[in-house]
């Protein structure tokens, strides 16, 4: 089984704009829980020789507290030319395949995330992305600003050994909704983050 990952990754969660659950583990958000919305679009990526660039998957996540203490749920949306990269996809998003971020996350849900095909319309426009599947989850950044000068405040948080993300522009949402099975909340002025990244088991 050989297959890879690489392109732009997108985060939205409840934490205040850090979100420290990426370095101490413990939700700082006013709910003391973890929801969270995140995107991939994938620019270049196989999986045992099928081509998977071009494909762009959605999460919508949940736990009652951290995440390692588990109680939570996922569901994931995949948009996709063809049944094999739907099910390619679905089977790396379920953790079955290799690599820590996917393991991880699923061993903390109750049940493996649910995956679902689904249209997902992503514009990477720096702190000012936003991410949509339909009318059911949404996220839309802006940039921090200064309180004082309401300049914009060019923030990265950089963790070599992410295995996530490495290297992120921390924004904050200006809408984040999610209204699935198990999982609905509207937030705003909470956590986002752009980022490259690359996944491979």
């Amino acid at each position: 089984m050989s297959w890879h990952l690489a392109g732009t990754y997108l985060e939205s969660c409840s934490c205040e704009p850090g979100c420290s659950c990426n370095f101490r583990g413990v939700p700082n958000s006013k709910e003391g829980n973890c929801e969270a919305f995140g995107a991939h679009r994938i620019e270049d990526g196989s999986f045992d020789g099928l081509n998977l660039a071009g494909a762009k998957v959605g999460w919508a996540l949940w736990w009652p507290g951290a995440i390692h203490d588990r109680g939570g749920r996922g569901r994931a949306f995949v948009d996709c030319a063809t049944d094999e990269q739907f099910e390619a996809l679905s089977r790396i998003w379920r953790g079955e395949v290799g690599y820590s971020y996917f393991e991880v996350f699923n061993s903390t849900f109750d049940e493996p995330t649910a995956v679902e095909r689904a249209a997902i319309d992503i514009t990477v426009d720096g702190r000012r992305s936003s991410w949509r599947v339909g009318e059911r989850a949404e996220t839309v950044m802006e940039p921090l600003l200064n309180p004082v000068t309401h300049e914009e405040n060019d923030v990265r948080i950089v963790k070599p050994g992410g295995f996530i993300w490495k290297d992120g522009h921390v924004a904050q949402s200006n809408r984040m909704r999610v209204d699935v099975p198990g999982i609905s909340f509207d937030l705003s002025g909470r956590h986002c983050l752009i980022a490259p990244f690359e996944y491979r088991p």
